[in-house]
């Protein structure tokens, strides 16, 4: 082991060399650089390793009381991750053994986070699971290795995002930071959406290899987004929840996740989604006070849908083109009728037709969007939209994927603690209470 001294003269050597070499051709201003940062990655293992090495055991009496659990010293281990900087830090640290706790206690890596990482000091673990939740565990490996400039292999992406995910609390009331419950604002927008994803499809019993054989099944995952604006527009806040499960507990979900972000406190609240009962079933039931707004965009789909059962093509083109005007402008209720009127005289399939015009008819009291226009209302769900392909799609619909439901959830909330934000946080150190033996 150097000393951090011997770093010194080492450090004016290699810029005598480099200098030497670039002048004569034989490095360039990247292989300098190269070897540069090989030199500060071995003194910044050198230094953690110091720094390890000087930390003070919390805990040196050999009988205490962990959160009300007896426990007894029982040896040393030694602590080993690699670190930031591709080098491996090692350390002996005291082991204890909790009544009625199989897994050991070790006060020293609850002092300097360690009890959260998965072979790997805390900020690696936590590039870790942050190319592992936006990304493929290889291409995530990959792009570490290419960007920290040594190797880690797939299997650590996955073990530290999943261990992560396994930790964050799902529930909207405990995950979202309480700063966000200090900020009221004048329009909050909510928006709900649902998308699918592979799972396998699991049976009691069948574990190992064979549970990966089993078929795949689509689960859905529920999003909301929440938008928070001031005045004049501008955005103050977002959040982004999904939930796996039955619609019964996303509701739950999406009304606790709208009262953490302050939606009592907000001066006016907008519900934007498409024709789904269940969205509207959330919205009277948790969000009655606010405007209920059907997404323009699933209107417009709806309508083409009608026009292309037209017997005459064109005409379905040019009535296509007046019906998006009419109800950008809020004229529902004479599109409806006009829709009457076609189906009757120019539509073959006339039970298909009546299932849009009664698309529109249920859902006209949501639809008064020169009105949401004038008083500055979102009328389209594109920020949820867009949110299902990037939380969802992106991550857990690639070619091939398929996911153990536990391992599905896991990887779900460590992937919106990193899209919202707050990753980090869940690598902070904590530490249990405990206090001497009597």
């Amino acid at each position: 082991m150097e000393t951090l001294s011997e770093f010194v003269p080492r450090a004016r050597d290699l810029v005598n060399e480099l200098v030497t070499e670039v002048n004569a051709n034989g490095v360039d201003l990247r292989g300098a650089e190269s070897r540069i940062l090989t030199f500060v990655y071995e003194l910044a293992h050198e230094m953690l390793q110091q720094v390890i090495e000087g930390i003070l055991e919390p805990v040196l009496e050999n009988r205490v009381v962990v959160d009300g659990k007896e426990a007894r010293y029982k040896d040393l281990q030694t602590l080993s991750f690699r670190d930031r900087f591709g080098g491996v830090v090692r350390r002996k640290r005291r082991r204890y053994a909790i009544a009625e706790e199989s897994k050991g206690w070790y006060p020293l890596d609850e002092k300097i986070g360690m009890d959260k990482c998965a072979g790997f000091s805390p900020l690696m673990s936590y590039l870790l699971c942050f190319f592992g939740s936006n990304l493929p565990y290889a291409s995530g490996a990959e792009k570490l290795r290419q960007t920290l400039g040594f190797g880690v292999s797939a299997t650590a992406v996955q073990r530290n995002t999943e261990r992560t995910g396994e930790r964050i609390d799902h529930h909207p009331l405990r995950v979202i930071p309480p700063r966000k419950q200090s900020e009221e604002c004048r329009l909050m927008i909510v928006e709900v959406d649902g998308t699918m994803s592979p799972q396998i499809h699991e049976e009691e019993g069948i574990i190992g290899r064979e549970s990966l054989k089993q078929p795949t099944e689509y689960k859905e995952c529920n999003l909301i987004s929440i938008q928070k604006l001031g005045e004049q527009g501008s955005e103050l806040d977002r959040w982004t929840g999904a939930h796996y499960g039955p619609r019964s507990s996303f509701e739950r979900y999406a009304s606790q996740t709208a009262l953490k972000m302050v939606q009592l406190q907000a001066e006016h609240v907008v519900f934007l989604g498409d024709g789904a009962k269940h969205n509207w079933e959330i919205q009277q039931t948790h969000f009655s006070g606010s405007t209920a707004v059907l997404d323009y965009y699933h209107a417009l789909e709806h309508v083409g849908h009608f026009c292309d059962l037209l017997k005459a093509s064109q005409r379905g083109k040019q009535l296509y083109r007046k019906w998006e005007r009419m109800i950008y402008q809020g004229q529902i209720l004479q599109v409806i009728q006009d829709m009457r009127s076609e189906r009757n005289e120019h539509i073959l399939d006339r039970d298909e037709a009546q299932k849009h015009i009664n698309y529109f008819d249920n859902n006209k009291n949501r639809m008064n969007y020169d009105e949401y226009r004038e008083a500055g209302y979102p009328i389209g769900s594109g920020i949820v939209e867009g949110q299902c392909k990037l939380v969802v799609g992106k991550r857990f619909k690639g070619s091939g994927m398929r996911w153990k439901r536990a391992d599905n959830k896991a990887v779900l909330d460590a992937r919106l603690a990193s899209l919202n934000g707050i990753l980090r946080n869940h690598f902070a150190s904590q530490r249990r209470k405990w206090k001497p033996a009597s």
